[in-house]
């Protein structure tokens, strides 16, 4: 079955213009970009997934026209969305090579490039894509999707060594303040010096400034509802209800909300059925509807070992901090949690330590590989060596205590590679424990 050709040619004005519509652009590339570029002459497919309105479109349309540059055929390159279509992926692709193409891929000596966006919303798609994949190594395809853990299984079980994976995450803060037009090479010269003017940025950032369309943003009122409307109740109400055919979608919202009220809680499953009237089994499922629709991350409780790891205590917080804004209008009082949040949205931060006494987030900082010195099972056999950095944030005397016990225990001291308090504004050192202000941390330690 065909489809109408006003339906393609909606999404690629190249075919007639020779360039995207310029409202599809952004003159700024984030970091991700740039990884993504050195990987279109790769034979695999490309999966970019990351949460709504982080700028996946965007990174798709600057690829596309990054081939334009480079003199691809305007008609090698077809888009197309599946956020609010029911099209099946061979409609889209047979309309494209009798009418576009005018012949088949077979019949076509040039590379093709395949864009198909929000690919979790067609049925069985893994298993179509691996049937062009397969037949036609002359395509280049490169799928989206706003969803992570279903959209990566699927990927790894029915594509597995046919295709890269990228996650695009939240803009950081250096990205933000590019949009803003700071020179970070000069603040990175001297960051005190600049630290009156990027401080009202940092707060900004805080609330809303991980979405690139607010990056520029002042108005506070659209911003809250930008990140209500835009993000949090069209995964609510849209995305996650098609993926998963749920009825309760009001207990989505209200378990999103109790986070809200309390980001960073250790989760018991439990007990919030009980107050919610529903049972563990139920609740359960909904939080890994909000993981899947990549509202909410876990970070568990570091135990040395992965399996001890994951039979432990975790702890839910948003993705990121600017969720917490978009679902309570006195955010204030909740800045203590946002900046908690702030760190635990750090792509790196997967641990806490609960144990008689806490550690905010334990970072596995680096693993360094030697080969064993006795006998080998096989040349490739590795000795790994993990260290870790202890964090706290938000000075006070408790975290102080506990940080203090966690430097000490002789279980951690030999993997410690750091130790240190993440605050808001504050710096220095405080009973030889090391302060870092948040701003600075995001833009130099990180």
């Amino acid at each position: 079955m065909m489809i109408e050709l006003g339906e393609l040619e909606i999404f690629n004005s190249w075919w007639k213009t020779g360039k995207p519509r310029e409202d599809l652009l952004e003159i700024y590339k984030r970091k991700l970009y740039h990884r993504i570029s050195k990987y279109l002459d790769k034979r695999q497919i490309i999966l970019l997934q990351g949460l709504r309105r982080t700028g996946k479109t965007v990174i798709l349309f600057q690829i596309i026209q990054h081939l334009l540059n480079r003199k691809v055929k305007p008609k090698n390159i077809l888009y197309f969305s599946f956020d609010e279509s029911s099209y099946d992926i061979k409609e889209i692709l047979e309309t494209y090579q009798k009418l576009i193409l005018e012949k088949t891929f077979e019949n076509v000596k040039d590379k093709i490039y395949i864009f198909l966006d929000e690919v979790q919303k067609v049925e069985d798609w893994e298993n179509k894509i691996k049937v062009f994949y397969d037949l036609y190594p002359n395509l280049k395809i490169i799928i989206s999707g706003s969803s992570s853990i279903k959209l990566r299984k699927r990927s790894k079980e029915s594509l597995a060594g046919r295709i890269i994976d990228f996650t695009l995450q939240p803009l950081e803060f250096d990205e933000f303040l590019e949009l803003n037009n700071y020179n970070l090479k000069k603040i990175r010269g001297n960051l005190n010096l600049f630290k009156r003017e990027i401080l009202p940025s940092f707060y900004r950032y805080l609330k809303y400034g991980s979405f690139p369309e607010l990056a520029k943003e002042e108005d506070e009122e659209f911003a809250r509802n930008y990140i209500l409307n835009s993000v949090i109740e069209r995964v609510i109400y849209k995305d996650i209800p098609k993926e998963f055919e749920i009825k309760e979608v009001e207990l989505l919202k209200r378990i999103l909300y109790l986070i809200g009220k309390n980001p960073g809680g250790i989760v018991n499953f439990k007990e919030i059925g009980k107050n919610f009237g529903r049972d563990e089994r139920t609740i359960s499922n909904y939080f890994e509807y909000l993981e899947y629709g990549l509202l909410i991350k876990f970070i568990f409780n570091y135990r040395g070992s992965p399996l001890a790891t994951m039979r432990k205590l975790k702890k839910v917080y948003f993705s990121t901090p600017n969720l917490i804004f978009g679902l309570n209008p006195s955010y204030k009082l909740l800045l203590p949690n946002i900046l908690e949040n702030l760190v635990a949205s750090v792509q790196d931060i997967k641990y806490f330590y609960h144990n008689k006494y806490e550690i905010d987030f334990i970072r596995e900082a680096s693993k360094i590989s030697k080969k064993f010195l006795g006998d080998q099972k096989s040349p490739g056999d590795f000795l790994v060596n993990e260290k870790i950095d202890a964090i706290e944030v938000k000075l006070e005397g408790k975290k102080l205590k506990q940080l203090k016990k966690f430097v000490a225990n002789k279980n951690f001291s030999k993997k410690l590679r750091d130790y240190f308090i993440i605050d808001l504004e504050k710096e220095g050192k405080e009973e030889e424990i090391r302060i870092v202000p948040a701003w600075k941390w995001l833009l130099i330690e990180r």
